[in-house]
């Protein structure tokens, strides 16, 4: 019987404890993930297997696999025969011809070992689910960039022209208006540009000439334009990053993309880790993802749990009325939970789970149309209240009775 071990630096043929033939890696690390995966060819190896046609034990399930689509048969060795490979590795190294001696077996294990983990690094790295996460993390904090600034804008540019932060609530047509400078300075044209119908250029208009603002120093205006300048350049910044991620998304995940939406979607997947991560992750688990502080408070106190988690920003939960949020969140996840591995194992977009998704939320909104009246506590009626105080009471003077029965004519 020939024993086909697989060690870090190459496949070894015993028979009767004596090497007979090995089959060294020309790229260790590498090649030795192959054949753990199954994807490695290893047609030496099943050639030489093939001519000796003698039973075969083999160390490792991956291995095995790779003969049995060679039509090989072999079986896997004994819990004590694995544990026995492992305590006297260096020396099968040796044995095998892959090691000069122990000290220079042990020296290649150790760059195996640096050489393995380096390389399962970069291919972590390198998964382009990271990078969406990445940019979605990248988008949110600009987010709150903008609004942080923008706010600050609004209170020193509104020292000037106070009128304008009550008519105008984008932060974008604001932001050009300040780096136009000064209120005299502004002209309609600049107001066309920004993006404002004719109706509100006009209230504008009107608006700056009676405006009671306060004068602006030359040098706290530019200040508060190179300021009005960053926002708009976070803005495009913010433009494109959007773009970014929906095409990633599209490419990478297009089923949770169809299910979710590429924002809602992106900011759920980079909640869980990755796509492979939320693929084996349960529906319950991704309907509550953002939600874990609630989660945690409602398992601690005993309150209400939460019903949906970053999911509240998917449209359709968002307009849900209240009673019906829980239940649609629901659906939602666990169509997403099967989108994800749909995404991880399968290969295109499938458009029957969203179709199926909204035949459910359709079923949903008819069957709950209105809010569940929930069933009010039973309150104690009053007589039994007092018809069990009284039977205690009497079982409370029968107790008292018989004790002093028992206890009558004892000193």
């Amino acid at each position: 019987m020939l024993s086909v071990i697989l060690t870090e630096l190459g496949i070894a043929v015993f028979e009767e404890q004596k090497c007979i033939k090995t089959f060294p890696f020309s790229e260790p690390a590498e090649d030795y993930v192959f054949v753990k995966k199954g994807k490695s060819r290893l047609s030496d190896l099943t050639r030489f297997l093939q001519e000796k046609d003698i039973d075969v034990l083999v160390n490792d399930l991956g291995l095995q696999d790779l003969l049995k689509k060679k039509s090989i048969e072999s079986q896997l060795m004994k819990e004590a025969k694995l544990e026995d490979i492992q305590l006297t590795k260096p020396q099968i190294l040796v044995d095998a011809g892959l090691a000069e001696n122990h000290d220079n077996a042990i020296q290649k294990l150790r760059d195996f070992a640096i050489n393995l983990s380096s390389s399962k690094v970069t291919e972590v790295s390198s998964s382009p689910d990271l990078h969406i996460v990445q940019s979605i993390n990248t988008l949110d904090d600009t987010d709150k960039i903008i609004n942080g600034m923008s706010s600050r804008l609004r209170e020193w540019y509104g020292l000037h022209f106070p009128e304008l932060d009550n008519i105008i609530d984008s932060i974008n047509g604001y932001a050009q208006i300040v780096v136009a400078g000064k209120r005299e300075n502004i002209t309609d044209d600049v107001f066309v540009n920004a993006g404002f119908p004719d109706s509100k250029v006009q209230m504008l208009s009107l608006v700056k000439e009676k405006s009671r603002g306060g004068d602006i120093s030359e040098k706290n205006l530019q200040i508060v334009q190179n300021l009005a300048k960053n926002i708009l350049e976070l803005f495009d910044l913010r433009n494109e990053l959007e773009k970014q991620v929906d095409e990633q998304m599209n490419e990478i995940a297009p089923n949770l993309s169809a299910v979710l939406g590429t924002t809602v979607g992106a900011r759920i997947l980079a909640k869980a880790g990755s796509l492979q991560k939320m693929a084996t992750m349960p529906a319950s688990t991704i309907q509550v993802l953002g939600a874990e502080k609630a989660l945690f408070r409602a398992l601690k106190t005993g309150s209400n749990p939460p019903k949906h988690g970053l999911l509240f920003q998917h449209a359709v939960v968002h307009a849900a009325p209240r009673w019906q949020r829980g239940k649609i969140a629901r659906a939602i996840a666990a169509k997403a939970a099967i989108a994800s591995r749909v995404d991880v194992h399968g290969t295109g977009l499938n458009n029957t789970l969203l179709e199926k998704l909204n035949i459910r939320v359709k079923e949903i909104e008819e069957k709950y149309s209105k809010p569940v009246k929930r069933p009010q506590p039973q309150e104690r009626q009053r007589g039994n209240f007092h018809k069990s105080k009284e039977s205690k009471q009497k079982r409370r003077a029968d107790r008292f009775k018989n004790r002093k029965r028992k206890n009558f004519g004892r000193r």
